[in-house]
């Protein structure tokens, strides 16, 4: 079995930063979409109570409640787009985001004997740990796993080290 124990491409923690704005703004390309066709995540009417909040000077309990509920569905919705965005164009492409291709990274496994569909598998796992930690943290344990990247050789996030995967250069197929 080889297990890649190297270095991170040049240049490659820009690229993977890079690829992550390009992706979040995809994301919430997706969602604006979303709320034009279903009326889902209303951020708008969230903006407009925050600001009656505001206005009452937070003294409302029952609004509060209601702006804290419509957040808590809106960021519910924003997280599972960017889990089946992230999902679904990593299988497809092999490993990559659109933003990931833009920037020519790919996610591949740490040993490359692993089977295709146990990576994809494991791709989704990914995916779903980063959401995990948005939903449950607010994104605090996503910041400490992507300050991983810049903390250790290989550049891998938490995320790649608790699936064993790696991002390279999509050119560098080898293991």
């Amino acid at each position: 079995m080889n297990v890649f124990n190297g270095e991170a491409v040049p240049g490659g923690r820009r690229k993977r930063l890079f690829a992550f704005l390009l992706d979040a703004i995809l994301v919430i390309g997706l969602a604006y979409v979303g709320y034009h066709l279903f009326g889902k995540p209303d951020f708008y009417t969230l903006k407009a109570d925050m600001d009656a909040i505001n206005a009452a000077g937070g003294a409302d309990p029952e609004l509060t409640n209601r702006v804290m509920a419509e957040f808590s569905s809106a960021y519910m919705i924003l997280l599972s787009i960017a889990f089946v965005y992230e999902s679904v164009t990593q299988i497809l492409t092999g490993g990559s985001t659109i933003g990931k291709l833009i920037c020519g990274l790919q996610v591949v496994p740490c040993d490359p004997e692993r089977k295709p569909a146990m990576h994809a598998l494991l791709l989704v796992v990914r995916s779903f740990l980063k959401m995990i930690a948005f939903l449950i943290f607010q994104g605090i344990p996503f910041l400490i796993c992507c300050i991983t990247i810049f903390t250790n050789a290989e550049s891998r996030s938490g995320f790649d080290l608790a699936v064993k995967t790696r991002v390279i250069a999509k050119a560098d197929k080898k293991g």
